[in-house]
């Protein structure tokens, strides 16, 4: 398990003083984690020290592992990487007002288990401010893109590097790379803006803001690949066409091109945050709706359009936050009490798991196919405490037996047994660490 932590304010700071948490604890960098996912039992690799400090590593907020490549041909996509990461590495932005993009390439040591991150170039500039979502995507069967999302502050911005045959003289090298890593580097190839907002909420939605991005898999095959992007300051699904070009010349060069093809509309200020696609259905998506803290599945039909299935489902409780609770009473001026976070799948597909922050729950969905609809619709099975402050991230073990979350402002990561026959969650384990903000797992095989 590889955890990072943040340490930017909410985006509630400003109007209301952000929401009450202990200002005095502060990330320390990234740090390793053992998971075992039968129990859900934590505990720290490196003793607790980060394998990437936070001197050196800015404000970061996402990151995304490349695992090593068990395929060694040529033609792999981890071929075209630079050298250093071929074996495993990061990628991670830094939430800045110029956003920059690192890679880090990690080492682990079969017998202690420590684990090592050394840098595999100079930052990158993001192409925009404030990046919250960085993944990696196989746009080809020999290419690999990084994407980006620059959440901004004038208008959000979607970004893709690529690796490319270096240039002698880039900046984008270390001058400690050995020659075959030199090889390729990360460049960035495409940025588009993405423009106004909705203004739905004037506050908050005056501009776009990129927040998550996915690769589709094509309805046929041959087809265009194709990407999709939530913009939580447009409500909007943004969904692209993804290929590559190769070099006439150089035969090792390829360039990305995307092209915007449509847009799903999402309900009116309900702010698009995360988008994830079922693993075994693949037309048929979760969408985490922040602002209006709902779900929304939509599905891809035929001719590669998407629509709802229906209308989305709120994860809060019908009363909340007007009960008689004093606490809940002092979150409704946040909003309304409204603030979701990550929804995903469980890895059969059957059960959808999301996150209210405020209200600090994971909603748990039966996921039920209609037999003629092509979509179906959610079933809500449990509704649990995330034992913690503002979830903000969740990720499932690839397993499907253990669930994370990491709480920003309690401080900490906290894990759940999943039981597979039901979907529902049971509290396990939680390691304290300092404004956690994104978690996320990989077998020990599959990295350095």
């Amino acid at each position: 398990l590889i955890y990072i932590p943040y340490t930017q304010a909410d985006p509630f700071e400003g109007s209301h003083g952000g929401v009450p948490h202990d200002r005095s604890k502060i990330g320390t960098g990234v740090l390793a984690i053992a998971v075992n996912a039968s129990s859900g039992s934590l505990s720290f690799l490196n003793d607790g020290e980060p394998i990437i400090k936070a001197d050196e590593l800015p404000n970061p907020s996402y990151l995304c592992i490349l695992e090593r490549d068990s395929n060694s041909s040529a033609s792999s996509s981890s071929s075209s990487r630079p050298a250093a990461l071929r074996n495993g590495g990061l990628c991670i932005v830094s939430e800045l007002e110029k956003g920059t993009f690192h890679s880090y390439a990690v080492c682990r040591d079969k017998t202690t288990m420590k684990i090592t991150a050394k840098s595999a170039g100079t930052p990158l500039d993001t192409g925009g401010s404030y990046p919250c979502h960085i993944i990696s995507a196989d746009v080809g069967s020999d290419a690999e893109c990084i994407l980006v999302c620059n959440y901004g502050e004038e208008e959000g911005a979607l970004s893709a590097f690529a690796a490319t045959t270096a240039d002698p003289s880039s900046e984008s090298r270390s001058k400690d790379e050995d020659d075959d890593s030199q090889k390729y580097y990360y460049t960035r190839q495409i940025c588009i803006p993405f423009g106004p907002g909705s203004n739905a909420d004037p506050e908050r939605q005056q501009s776009s803001h990129a927040h998550s991005a996915c690769i589709v898999t094509p309805p046929f095959p041959y087809s265009m690949m194709d990407l999709c992007c939530a913009d939580l300051g447009s409500d909007a699904i943004v969904q692209y066409s993804v290929n590559t070009t190769v070099s006439i010349t150089d035969s090792s060069t390829s360039t990305l091109q995307c092209i915007e093809k449509r847009r799903l509309a999402a309900p009116p200020g309900s702010g698009p945050r995360s988008l994830m696609f079922n693993p075994t259905i693949h037309n048929i998506a979760i969408v985490s709706l922040e602002m209006t803290a709902q779900v929304w599945l939509i599905q891809r039909l035929k001719d590669g359009s998407f629509e709802g299935c229906g209308d989305p489902i709120s994860i809060l409780p019908e009363q909340w936050p007007d009960d008689d609770e004093e606490s809940a009473k002092e979150k409704k001026q946040f909003n309304g009490g409204r603030w979701a976070s990550d929804a995903v799948w469980s890895p059969d597909g059957k059960y959808v798991y999301a996150a209210a922050r405020l209200h600090n729950s994971i909603s748990v969905f039966k996921y039920i196919v209609e037999s003629g609809s092509g979509g179906g619709r959610l079933e809500l099975v449990q509704r649990v405490p995330t034992e913690g402050l503002t979830p903000r991230c969740l990720c499932m073990s690839e397993c499907g037996k253990c669930l994370l979350v990491a709480h920003q402002h309690s401080h900490d990561i906290s894990s759940f047994r999943r039981e597979e026959g039901d979907g529902t969650i049971v509290f396990a384990d939680r390691l304290e660490v300092p404004n956690a903000a994104c978690v996320k797992l990989v077998r020990p095989e599959l990295i350095g």
